[in-house]
């Protein structure tokens, strides 16, 4: 049971650690607005995996051929999402000083619902989160501890990644002077964007 722990663990850091526009979306919210606005949106995407990790563990079948039929709009929506999101990063003008507490909870939702967005639109990470649970076989047939603990475990895992990315971008913006903050805010918006239009470019391409 320990070891299943350990692996739910495993499971939720893995899926959150690669760079993509979520990372960059939490490590954004960071510098610009504090480790609140940060953690907010980490927790928003420590939601989707785990959400994803419930899905792979009980209806992967439906699932997958659901996203396999539908491939094309998931991408063409969530891409066009993530253009939104990277642009607000982008055209942001308005960087100032702050303090993590002075986020407020309208603030913290927002943050936490633009990087479920981001999660949301990437369909391939279905498949990922099936690979792990594959790599690491957590089944429901052949696990020894409740579904909902495995569950709740996936979600330590990716919240423990946020929250150590978190910190780490805070500890750097200390170092950072505003005008730096916001060239980091419009690059970091600016890849998003790409992000966005490869996703919107392969719905196209699988469309036609």
């Amino acid at each position: 049971m320990l070891s299943e722990v350990i692996k739910a663990i495993l499971i939720g850091i893995i899926a959150s650690a690669p760079l993509g526009p979520v990372s960059l979306l939490v490590m954004q919210k960071t510098f610009c607005y504090g480790r609140g606005a940060g953690m907010a949106a980490g927790i928003g995407s420590a939601v989707i995996d785990t959400l994803y990790a419930l899905l792979c563990i009980f209806a992967l079948m439906f699932i997958e051929d659901f996203i396999e039929r539908n491939e094309a709009l998931i991408m063409l929506i969530g891409g066009a999402l993530v253009v939104t999101i990277g642009a607000s990063m982008f055209f942001r003008t308005r960087i100032r000083e702050v303090s993590p507490r002075l986020t407020s909870k309208s603030k913290a939702v927002q943050y936490a619902g633009q990087a479920a967005l981001c999660a949301l639109a990437n369909p391939g990470a279905v498949a990922y989160m099936f690979a792990l649970m594959t790599l690491f076989r957590i089944d429901p047939a052949g696990i020894h501890c409740p579904v909902w603990m495995v569950v709740l475990f996936v979600f330590a895992g990716a919240f423990l990644w946020w929250f150590g990315l978190v910190l780490a971008a805070d500890r750097l913006r200390e170092n950072f002077k505003l005008e730096t903050l916001s060239r980091i805010n419009k690059g970091a918006g600016a890849v998003v964007v790409v992000f966005g239009l490869v996703l919107v470019v392969r719905g196209i391409i699988l469309l036609v």
